[in-house]
């Protein structure tokens, strides 16, 4: 599925788009599946708005609904990870359009976005931003795990201290958060 929107005739002409997606599909979002299974639902409408100054500001609202599995940190076994976002875009031509930090709405996300939107790319970009930070660092946990040894009885502690240790034998500031939480 590539499917490009024209931004300023979605936003003017208020247009929407809806489907499904398969989750495998996505690749960014793949590496992070546990299987094959699951679907995806997604809406997309657009709308022009005036601001005070009177100037034009495109959004784009999506909707993104479904399930697919995830691997479960502790056991690596398949979980079924729902999801339900909901977002308001600002869609703005380049950096120069962006408010400053202090001053951006907490429900509104300003994007960069030129002349078209890859829908499946936004889609992805919303659902990932959307994972539990557990399914996002898995990765780094299956290594730790794998250096453990079965029925050593080693502590969950000292396992994220060797995965903190970087190059170089320094040790890393997330090793003394962990340290301080075992206290």
């Amino acid at each position: 599925m590539t499917q490009t929107i024209n931004i300023d005739r979605f936003t003017r002409l208020k247009q929407s788009i809806s489907g499904k997606i398969a989750p495998q599909l996505l690749p960014r979002l793949a590496e992070y599946l546990a299987g094959a299974a699951g679907e995806i639902d997604y809406s997309m409408a657009g709308n022009l708005d005036i601001d005070p100054s009177g100037g034009q500001v495109r959004r784009v609202k999506c909707i993104i609904y479904g399930w697919f599995l995830l691997s479960d940190p502790l056991t690596l076994a398949p979980v079924r990870h729902s999801v339900d976002i909901e977002s308001s875009l600002i869609l703005v031509d380049d950096e120069s359009g962006l408010p400053p930090l202090e001053m951006e709405s907490e429900f509104e996300d300003y994007i960069i976005c030129g002349t078209d939107m890859d829908v499946r790319e936004r889609i992805e970009e919303e659902i990932l931003l959307g994972l539990p930070s557990q399914a996002v660092s898995r990765i780094g946990m299956v290594e730790s795990q794998s250096d453990r040894k079965v029925g050593t009885g080693t502590p969950k502690s000292a396992t994220l201290s060797k995965v903190a240790v970087t190059e170089g034998n320094k040790i890393s500031p997330f090793a003394k958060l962990a340290k301080l939480k075992t206290k």
